[in-house]
């Protein structure tokens, strides 16, 4: 049968080839190197007062990282890591921060480094770069290694962090209701 060449025909068309290859591309490209969707990753949900004081999605991820696997130095950094850094935030942020590269971590621990120092905590050299082994290593590891389940992890946390400010704004959006007087 002869199609009609319109506008809209072609984006009938265009759209039916776009679905056909999406779904093709879902069936003979896996989502992760397991074979896994990358969808089926379990991120356990954090506590009522963490999703309210939630101010980046990494916020919403884990807290810890298995070390166990690696080296003994990078173990020795990840306790260092986990001493200095969360004194001020959760472990969270960063952990399931997007940054891979060293420069990035460099960037973030010389800002966290000036906090430190404002607030009466500074960092000592040896704890600076203890912490940026650690991250470096970690992100090698976990997000550029691993890459298909981190950034399914990453869509799963952002969704939790979208619903979270949504019930910050309809909170918001409650409080600030004018009320009639009778």
């Amino acid at each position: 049968m002869y199609l009609k060449r319109t506008p809209l025909a072609a984006l009938v068309l265009a759209a039916l080839m776009l679905a056909a290859g999406c779904t093709l591309w879902r069936v003979l490209v896996p989502a992760s190197p397991s074979g896994a969707p990358a969808s089926d990753v379990s991120v356990p949900e954090v506590t009522p007062e963490r999703r309210k004081a939630a101010l980046f999605y990494s916020d919403l991820g884990p807290e810890t990282v298995d070390a166990s696997s690696y080296p003994a130095e990078r173990k020795r950094d990840y306790e260092v890591y986990a001493r200095v850094c969360s004194r001020c935030h959760t472990l969270a942020r960063s952990i399931n921060a997007p940054y891979v590269s060293r420069g990035w971590w460099e960037f973030y621990v010389a800002r966290m480094r000036v906090r430190a120092k404002f607030h009466g905590k500074p960092l000592t050299k040896s704890e600076v770069k203890a912490v940026l082994d650690f991250l470096e290593y970690d992100s090698n590891e976990r997000k550029v290694a691993h890459a298909a389940e981190f950034d399914a992890t990453k869509a799963v946390l952002k969704r939790r962090f979208e619903a979270a400010l949504d019930e910050r704004i309809e909170g918001l959006q409650k409080q600030t209701q004018p009320r009639l007087i009778p």
